[in-house]
């Protein structure tokens, strides 16, 4: 039983397209802020934040051909913009995607920046703009050698192309240049509340991502398409001890469509330590166990995917694990005190 579970989830992951355009995503969604939004870039108090985020899909089910994603991430506000409390951020993420059988690999190295525009004096509500470009690199091993499900008989639920026939296929690597922009308003509505929501744009200029020939008369076939990407967080204290953050994430792309909710809740432990945890759901897909703490400028979050879709007869329920941390690093000059002499007087 267990062997054919593990042949039916090898199947169906082959036979939705391990050559998609699908793009990266994290349950940890927040703790990768600069894949999220590039309005995310230097939305901190501190000199600079550096972190990472790890994850490993069906790793006991498909272990060597599981779906592995790392990233890294560094970013800064680095000055002051026009108005007193605005200022201008700048990051720098860099992530692999290795994916399924093919070994669908995609590697990016991105460049962001962000103008933080204070809409009130007190700087309380923040408009913020962010952009993001760099170079992608794709590359998929032994593609030659591998029959896609077009090329079946329709009969047996293919495309009909023949095996060898008419579907091109790919090359083995491709390059393109990618970019994104973002809009998100923070805003402080009281004394115990907060909030955040953002938009972002992505693929701007749909570039060319195929790893061979497009489909004979389809000119378009090789485009990368727009991911609109949409996220919100909303953070309230209950008392002195507790608070609570739900949030979301919706992303389409194409005819992908992804829409997750999360409600974590805090306990303030200690003056330097907070522990976080929560419960989360990607429609469609999984049921997520989110974890986690924050001492003084380090936070650290653990989350793992229970699969409830149509794969999970075959992955037995096991998901995708995650392991994220960030550390905000403050670099403060000290005030200079002029001396002064106080004479009395008489």
């Amino acid at each position: 039983m267990k062997l054919f579970r593990l042949l039916l989830l090898i199947v169906i992951v082959n036979a939705t397209g391990t050559l998609s355009a699908q793009d990266i995503h994290y349950s940890l969604y927040n703790m990768s802020p600069l894949t999220l939004n590039p309005a995310l870039t230097g939305a901190f108090s501190g000199t600079a934040r550096i972190g990472g985020i790890y994850r490993d899909q069906w790793a006991s089910v498909i272990s060597g051909k599981q779906f592995v994603t790392p990233s890294f991430y560094i970013d800064a506000p680095i000055f002051r913009g026009f108005g007193k409390k605005d200022w201008v951020g700048v990051g720098f993420t860099m992530f692999t995607d290795k994916a399924g059988s093919l070994s669908l690999q995609t590697a990016a190295s991105l460049l962001s920046a962000s103008y933080h525009l204070a809409l009130n004096k007190k700087g309380t509500s923040i408009l913020t703009l962010g952009l993001q470009g760099g170079s992608v690199q794709r590359r998929a091993k032994g593609v030659t050698d591998f029959v896609f499900e077009d090329e079946f008989e329709t009969s047996v639920g293919g495309g009909g192309l023949g095996v060898n026939g008419s579907m091109d296929k790919a090359e083995g690597s491709a390059s393109y240049l990618d970019f994104t922009a973002g809009l998100m308003l923070r805003a402080k509505l009281d004394d115990i509340s907060a909030m955040e929501l953002g938009v972002s744009y992505g693929h701007l200029t749909e570039p060319d991502y195929t790893l061979g020939a497009a489909m004979a008369g389809d000119e378009d076939a090789g485009k990368r398409p727009a991911r609109i990407t949409a996220h919100g967080r909303y953070d309230r204290e209950i008392n002195e001890k507790w608070s609570v953050s739900p949030t979301f994430l919706y992303q389409t792309t194409a005819s992908a469509n992804e829409f997750a909710l999360q409600g974590w809740a805090s306990n303030q432990i200690n003056k330097d330590f907070r522990l976080n945890m929560g419960l989360g759901y990607r429609f469609g897909d999984a049921a997520q166990v989110l974890f986690g703490g924050d001492y003084k400028d380090l936070r650290v979050a653990l989350s793992y995917d229970v699969n409830v879709s149509s794969l999970s007869a075959a992955s037995n329920y096991q998901g995708g694990f995650e392991l994220a941390a960030w550390y905000i690093i403050k670099i403060y000059r000290k005030p200079v005190i002029k001396e002064r002499l106080l004479c009395p007087r008489f």
